[in-house]
């Protein structure tokens, strides 16, 4: 398997201030890990339709967990959390800065509680993804709005919003996250890295985005991978493991990628190559981003990545 790294192009100018001048956060010091199996759609109070519905995203949540489970028993991590289906809120994945995640001023944003995504320094989520490209954005034609295309995930509950987004609601790192690891359908698209919709989810200590490029497949064989996956990644290999556990062939390719942020494309493959989950590396200010997958990969709903 022959895998590419690009880096990023200019970045944006309407990100630059933020990437430039967030001071990287010495987090609570205390190692978490957040799984989030949103399994259920379609019922009272649930997102999605009930043909969503596949009992298999909460079984890779704690095949994720369980490595870290027994990290913390031979005490070399400290704390992790399941927060499955109903109680994978939105709010959860929104920072206080960016839009309510129902659409409403009262659902207050609670991205730094102890279930919401930035308390922790690791997370994992399994649910479904799309993606929003905007052909007129940051690449297109000058003097129109320019909205950055987007990512999205559905979320367990409708009451405190089902679409969370990485233009809109995600903050990442101000408090403590360093590596997001997202097992959802069209979550790291390529065309929407090229038009910057994956920057302004970047602050602080955030490096790591390992998600997918199209659709992904959603078996059994997937509990398996995503098990090897974080065991095998304590103390490096968290970006190349990625790529290496997560591409397999259902009819079309699964596309797993990894979007790494930092100051150079050499600290960048740092972190890809040599990061691990108890040895993050320092990337330095993030003021660019390298984009890791495998070459000619070609998934359902989604063109094929170049070669």
């Amino acid at each position: 398997m022959l895998t590419r790294r690009w880096n990023s192009p200019a970045l944006p100018a309407f990100f630059a201030t933020l990437a430039l001048t967030g001071v990287a956060a010495a987090g609570d010091g205390v190692t978490e890990t957040t799984v989030y199996g949103i399994a259920n759609f379609g019922g009272t109070g649930q997102c999605g339709t009930s043909d969503m519905t596949h009992t298999v995203h909460t079984d890779t949540a704690a095949a994720f967990k369980a490595p870290f489970d027994t990290y913390k028993a031979g005490g070399l991590w400290e704390v992790t959390r399941t927060v499955n289906n109903g109680s994978a809120r939105g709010t959860y994945w929104t920072d206080d800065s960016q839009s309510p995640s129902c659409g409403s001023a009262s659902c207050a944003p609670a991205d730094d509680v102890a279930s919401g995504v930035d308390s922790a320094d690791v997370i994992y989520v399994h649910t479904h993804g799309y993606h929003n490209f905007d052909y007129f954005g940051w690449n297109g034609i000058p003097n129109l709005p320019q909205t950055p295309s987007n990512s999205g995930i559905v979320m367990g509950t409708s009451t405190y919003g089902c679409n969370v987004q990485t233009d809109n609601q995600f903050l990442f790192g101000n408090l403590d996250l360093n590596v997001a690891v997202v097992k959802a359908c069209q979550s790291g698209d390529y065309d929407v890295w090229l038009d910057g919709g994956y920057w302004g989810m970047v602050s602080g200590e955030f490096t790591m985005w390992n998600a997918f490029h199209g659709d992904s497949s959603c078996d059994g064989s997937v509990t398996s991978y995503v098990g090897s996956y974080a065991g095998e990644s304590f103390s490096d290999g968290i970006g190349e493991n990625w790529l290496d556990e997560a591409y397999d062939s259902w009819g079309a390719d699964d596309c797993p990628v990894s979007i790494v942020y930092g100051s150079s494309a050499a600290n960048r493959d740092s972190m890809y190559y040599n990061g691990g989950f108890r040895d993050l590396k320092n990337t330095g200010s993030k003021t660019g981003s390298s984009y890791y997958y495998v070459l000619g990969c070609s998934p359902d709903a989604g063109r094929t990545l170049p070669g």
